[in-house]
């Protein structure tokens, strides 16, 4: 069912669309709700006693407005693209988790923390050399990130014939592969040169990593990839009616639409009345194409086949990590790829009575 025309709301009544963006959210999937309905409720209540930037927060509302309204109609690109935020592979969770990621763990033994201690001596006796922005990594644990990205571009190996769906190809797990051995005069390069190169690194290599999900959370993700959506509840809720909406004919249908294409004309210009949709101001706007490249039926929705191939797509790129509790070792496990099914008996009997290369088999002799 297509998602109904929303009122024109007036910048003056922000809580006429907040109220219209909560509805769009009660109609994603349950496993997508929660996160993006708790993003967009705490930005709102963050601005709403006082908000120097009014106008701009009025529009990236409208904008995510018809984002919703696009992805309930059908729209693949902002249904994904939601799926992706909601499981941290982008936007908001997906910062958090990965500042929460890189923060280390602690010390495994009193060797271990004799040495953090001297070292955190020294450095701070020390008087630090170079850009301070470029010291950002010394913070982080540094061993369990290249951890990650071992294991990131081993999955990226294993699945060649999958490789576009798994993000950026990871190239090394080396910090200093751009740090120079010597400089011109011969000698040793620098601690600023070489915090620069190394902190180039790690930021590159920060945007291509996946931070791992919890246990439970990535255990569902894998069971909405085999077909949990389609019953029980992680069912998509359906579209409720309108309060007080009353259905009407066709024919008034057809001239009201008639009366609010004159009104269209009589105050804007004919450029911008006639001028071609294209696809993604269809999906935001939900105005039909009457031409002959217009979609036949625009705002059906998805079938519960894309959604399963969806969640695959997000859960091949989503790792889950586990520490071994003896030698505190990281382990991280990505999506498994989907199996081929068996060929069904009438699609076997397309091969009936070839070989292995299509060829017809020779009739034994008598």
């Amino acid at each position: 069912m297509p998602a109904p025309q929303p009122a024109a709301v007036a910048p003056q009544k922000g809580l006429s669309i907040y109220r219209q963006i909560l509805r769009q959210c009660s109609y994603l999937p349950p496993a997508v709700r929660p996160t993006i309905q708790a993003s967009i409720q705490t930005r709102f209540h963050q601005h709403r006693r006082h908000d120097p930037r009014a106008a701009k927060h009025w529009e990236r509302a409208q904008r995510v407005l018809r984002m919703l309204t696009a992805a309930n109609s059908g729209n693949r690109a902002c249904m994904e693209g939601l799926i992706s935020k909601a499981f941290g592979r982008a936007g908001i969770r997906r910062r958090q988790l990965l500042s929460e990621f890189v923060v280390p763990q602690g010390v495994s033994d009193s060797q271990a923390l004799e040495a953090l201690t001297s070292a955190e001596t020294a450095s701070a006796e020390k008087k630090p050399i170079g850009n301070p922005k470029n010291r950002f990594f010394l913070k982080w644990d540094q061993s369990k990130l290249l951890r990650l990205l071992s294991a990131q571009r081993k999955h990226q190996g294993e699945a060649k014939s999958l490789v576009y769906l798994l993000g950026p190809a990871i190239k090394t797990v080396n910090p200093n592969v751009d740090v120079p051995k010597e400089n011109i005069w011969g000698n040793a390069p620098s601690e600023a040169v070489v915090n620069a190169k190394t902190a180039r690194w790690w930021r590159r290599s920060a945007d291509k990593m996946q931070p791992p999900l919890g246990k439970g959370e990535w255990e569902l993700l894998g069971r909405l990839s085999r077909g949990a959506q389609e019953s029980g509840e992680w069912q998509i809720p359906p579209r409720r009616a309108r309060v007080g909406a009353v259905p009407e004919s066709t024919e008034e249908l057809d001239g009201e639409r008639e009366a609010a294409a004159l009104m269209r004309y009589a105050s804007h210009s004919v450029a911008s009345v006639e001028r071609k949709h294209s696809a993604k101001r269809i999906a935001r706007t939900r105005e039909q194409d009457p031409g002959p490249y217009g979609p036949s039926t625009p705002g059906r929705g998805l079938s519960s086949r894309w959604f399963r191939r969806a969640y695959q797509r997000a859960w091949l790129v989503t790792p889950k990590m586990e520490q071994d509790p003896r030698t505190l070792q990281y382990k991280f496990t990505f999506g498994e790829f989907a199996s081929i099914r068996d060929a069904t008996p009438q699609q076997q009997s397309i091969f009936y009575g070839v070989d292995a290369h299509g060829q017809p088999l020779k009739k034994p002799t008598k």
